[in-house]
């Protein structure tokens, strides 16, 4: 168990409530076994594969897998629901916030003329059909796209 367990900042949650349920008091952090860095992975497995045969309202690692430790993590479909419902639209917690790096592509014809604003670089390139990539080559170079348009970015949002 690293510092950031004992202190709280843990990204597991049910590790974190016991914690501040029962108390730092309560637990008991034990070496297991000592081993080369080079076999961490490998025993750090080992005891993963033993503590997936326990109840697991007795584990507290979520992990399944030392070396990529969200593989094989998936959320049931009531999580997946609450998850979608908490982050769209009017409850997700940037809702109506621009972010401070912001930017604002105007598309410009070839006689200087303003054709049509857009929040985003992905917008921009969807709107005149070419590969992002493209698209971001001919907005930092100044290059006019198919004789037809210049592609100019500004900071700020579009109100």
């Amino acid at each position: 168990m690293d510092e950031d367990h004992i202190l709280g900042n843990s990204s597991n949650p049910h590790l974190k409530n016991a914690l501040l349920k029962y108390g730092l008091s309560h637990y008991a952090f034990v070496i297991l076994e000592y081993c080369l860095s080079s076999d961490l992975l490998k025993r750090e497995q080992h005891f993963l594969d033993l503590l997936d045969t326990l109840p697991k309202t007795l584990c507290y690692n979520i992990a399944r897998f030392a070396e990529a430790p969200f593989t094989g993590l998936t959320h049931t479909p009531e999580t997946r629901a609450k998850i979608s419902e908490t982050m769209s639209g009017a409850n997700h917690p940037n809702y109506g916030k621009v972010p401070a790096h912001a930017i604002t592509v105007n598309v410009y014809s070839i006689d200087n003329v303003l054709v049509r604003s857009f929040s985003s670089q992905v917008a921009a390139a969807n709107w005149v059909n070419i590969p992002r990539t493209t698209f971001l080559g001919y907005l930092s170079s100044g290059k006019v796209w198919n004789n037809q348009y210049i592609f100019i970015k500004s900071f700020g949002r579009i109100d």
